[in-house]
């Protein structure tokens, strides 16, 4: 008996082993090269698809997004995959290695992301790849994006739970000119946080592009009140908005950008006011290494390249604003007034139109739109 089990043993080792080979001879570094490919193209051009994208994913991926910070991995779940990630038209990549290991092999590369000619985004990323159901799918994924190493933000005083991420969302309404959003979110987070003095800016934007003098001095006057918990970088940027006409306000950014040279809104503000347009360009450069996509810093960037004489460049950092973000109507205005300078009124039209058609608040694309003769 014990003779048989051996031999018996034996043989189950041996169909195990072979089984094994076979595997291994199944994944080759032709078919996942051939993997990694419809990935990325399921990202970006013609091929973009969505479900692609998700099947690429194993039932237990776990990816790790910014291993750089103080974070840990977390399981993918395909429910949160969106629409708009994807609006670049290309993606070039790299695979640097291909290590086998049984029935999973480990891989190293390089991604670039493009829309408009400009560099969107730069990843580099460790991940494994290996068999579920018949097909290779990730399995673990861990990517290091270029552009998420700056920290020097205007970060938030408040400890409210959501309060970061409605703080963003006001400032992406200010960055985009959607003012009366930015006001609207604005009011719920002073009401939110009595002691927050950042939770103004909204208000002290809307009041400012309305040129409601008696509205911003209040406003200002009541977050001035609450700067004992504040930051330094907050309490400039609030000071920078003092509507005394006396008082150097532009000293104050610069101090405040001193403070927070990531934040994409203080350096767009900063360069907006910047008379030597070579150095507001560079100020709008630095900031776009950082954050490539930022609507507000590629906005203002088109507006002074346009100033110079720079149409073509100019014309890559609208149309990627288009492409990135579809859905406001700022992009579009200001798409429309480089269309108008280029001479194309056709197209400019029907920009200022579609500005219009997102945001009935932007009556000014509409009379632009008016003044242009079919």
């Amino acid at each position: 008996m014990k003779v048989i089990n051996k031999y018996v043993l034996i043989s189950f080792l041996m169909v195990l082993s072979l089984i094994s080979c076979s595997e291994n001879k199944s994944l080759n570094e032709h078919d996942i090269k051939d993997f990694v490919s419809k990935f990325f193209e399921s990202q970006a051009g013609e091929n973009m698809s969505i479900d692609n994208y998700n099947n690429s994913a194993g039932k237990d991926l776990l990816t790790w997004g910014n291993p750089s910070w103080r974070s840990s991995p977390k399981e993918f779940d395909v429910s949160n995959t969106k629409e708009d990630w994807f609006y670049e038209d290309s993606i070039n990549y790299e695979i640097h290695d291909i290590y086998l290991i049984n029935e999973n092999a480990n891989l190293m590369g390089t991604a670039k992301w493009y829309s408009a000619g400009i560099e969107t985004f730069y990843q580099n990323f460790s991940a494994i790849v290996g068999m579920e159901n018949g097909k290779l799918v990730w399995k673990r994924y861990m990517g290091v994006w270029n552009h998420s190493l700056a920290k020097d933000f205007l970060w938030p005083s408040s400890k409210i739970e959501g309060s970061l991420d409605a703080y963003n969302k006001m400032r992406g309404y200010m960055m985009n000119l959607e003012n009366d959003k930015a006001l609207s979110l604005s009011d719920s987070l002073v009401k939110a946080d009595s002691t927050w003095a950042t939770a103004h800016l909204g208000q002290l934007h809307y009041y400012s592009m309305n040129n409601d003098l008696n509205k911003k001095t209040e406003a200002f006057n009541l977050a001035m009140s609450k700067l004992e918990t504040a930051s330094i970088g907050e309490s400039l940027f609030i000071k920078s908005y003092n509507p005394d006409t006396t008082v150097d306000t532009r000293a104050l950014l610069r101090l405040a950008f001193l403070h927070a040279p990531n934040d994409p809104m203080i350096r767009t503000w900063y360069a907006w006011g910047e008379k030597d347009v070579d150095v507001a360009i560079d100020i709008l450069k630095k900031g776009l290494n950082r954050l490539p996509d930022n609507t507000g810093l590629n906005n203002m960037i088109g507006y002074k390249l346009m100033n110079k004489g720079d149409m073509e460049q100019a014309r890559k950092h609208f149309a990627l604003n288009v492409a990135s973000n579809p859905k406001v109507a700022n992009v579009h205005d200001s798409y429309g007034d480089y269309l108008l300078k280029a001479g194309n009124k056709k197209e400019a039209k029907k920009l200022f139109l579609k500005a219009y058609e997102i945001n009935n608040n932007f009556s000014r694309s509409k009379d632009k739109a008016d003044k242009i003769e079919d």
